[in-house]
């Protein structure tokens, strides 16, 4: 009869067991509560930075491919230059480019400006033309790019010399687009971000 009760005994927990058992647990939870709460907060503090980031990427990688596209003169005989680069502030370009179309349809051109409006950088386009003396459209769609920039500031350049700003460049082909630029994006809390981009390489 004895041995029966030790076996019984034996198989189950005390009560300091269960006490220290829920003390280990709640110590655990404590530790993960305050792991998440730390790991939460500092993703709301970066969340504006992320979305920030993924602004600056859609911009810089918009105005890329757009000078990608870039009309070769030397192939399409334009009347003016292709890519024109307006110094001052705030700094702007106007390019024309080989517009996407659908495929079996002919190449078409179209006009692409990009500009400051009220510290927002924008991007307008014309429709796309086949006519190659065609005047500009009128109508231009506006495009909102990246809020929250103080200047654009572009620098061309010039093989053997360097960069360059655009006032002081004098290329041997007027009509000729410059090989690549480099913007300079300063947003209104003053940080600054570079990027240099190659010009029709598409």
């Amino acid at each position: 009869m004895n041995r029966r009760r030790l076996c019984v005994r034996a198989a189950g927990f005390t009560l300091l067991e269960l006490l220290v058992a829920i003390t280990v647990l709640s110590i655990v939870s404590l530790i993960a509560w305050r792991g998440l709460d730390s790991l939460v907060h500092t993703r709301e503090r970066l969340q504006p930075e992320a979305e920030e980031v993924r602004d600056l990427l859609v911009a810089f990688g918009q105005i890329e491919r757009d000078l990608a596209q870039v009309v070769n003169t030397a192939f399409v005989p334009l009347a003016t230059a292709p890519l024109v680069v307006r110094p001052g502030t705030p700094a702007g370009l106007e390019m024309t480019r080989f517009a996407p179309v659908a495929e079996g349809s002919p190449s078409a051109i179209q006009q692409v400006i990009y500009e400051l409006r009220e510290g927002r950088l924008m991007r307008l386009s014309s429709a796309p033309s086949v006519e190659l003396d065609a005047s500009p459209s009128t109508e231009l769609v506006q495009t909102p790019l990246l809020a929250g920039v103080q200047a654009l500031q572009v620098r061309v350049w010039q093989p053997g010399r360097g960069w360059a700003p655009p006032e002081a460049v004098s290329p041997a082909n007027p009509r000729a687009a410059p090989s690549g630029l480099e913007l300079v994006i300063e947003r209104t809390d003053g940080r600054r971000y570079r990027r240099v981009l190659l010009v029709g390489t598409g």
